[in-house]
């Protein structure tokens, strides 16, 4: 053995520097999943199921996703969809959701959305709630479906009747 490779495992040198190379290792596939997490989840329509109703995802306009802090992602194929089986199973208050722009079907994180619930639009689930990245955009919408523009905060307290979300579907008991 060389004199400099005697004093680095006498000295511990060896277990220190794998250990550190370890650690930056595991340091940089933590950010790599993080990274890859980050973005709503990758819906392959025609093909991945709705968690809430098991029917084939089809609509972007339609679909809806969020993902838990243990990094499980649900998708749905109907806003209304994700909202009832995110607060029956006491998850959607602590994931992160995205859901589609109605026109653009551009993924939208959902706390940055305006909602506009309505009977006028059949949303595949008939839950009738339909999302916009832009506020006057969705404001035209409503006034012509005869709606309100709604905040996240609002859409999370609709109420379910019937198995559907919001206020849309009181009158039809």
């Amino acid at each position: 053995m060389t004199d400099r490779l005697s004093r680095t495992l006498s000295l511990g040198g060896l277990p220190t520097v794998l250990l550190a190379v370890l650690m930056l290792g595991s340091l940089v596939a933590a950010c790599g999943g993080a990274e890859a997490a980050a973005g709503p989840p990758e819906i392959k329509y025609g093909r991945d199921v709705c968690v809430e109703c098991n029917m084939v995802i089809s609509e972007a306009r339609f679909a809806a996703a969020y993902r838990m802090g243990d990094g499980t992602e649900k998708k749905f194929d109907d806003i209304g969809g994700m909202l009832k089986h995110g607060r029956e199973n006491s998850e959607i208050a602590d994931a992160v959701a995205w859901v589609h722009d109605f026109h653009t079907e551009q993924w939208i994180e959902a706390q940055a959305a305006f909602y506009v619930p309505t009977r006028s639009v059949a949303t595949p689930m008939a839950h009738g709630i339909v999302a916009f990245a832009d506020l006057e955009i969705a404001r035209e919408f409503a006034i012509g479906v005869d709606g309100e523009v709604i905040d996240w905060d609002t859409v999370l307290l609709l109420p379910i009747v019937d198995g559907l979300v919001g206020h849309q579907h009181e009158d039809d008991h």
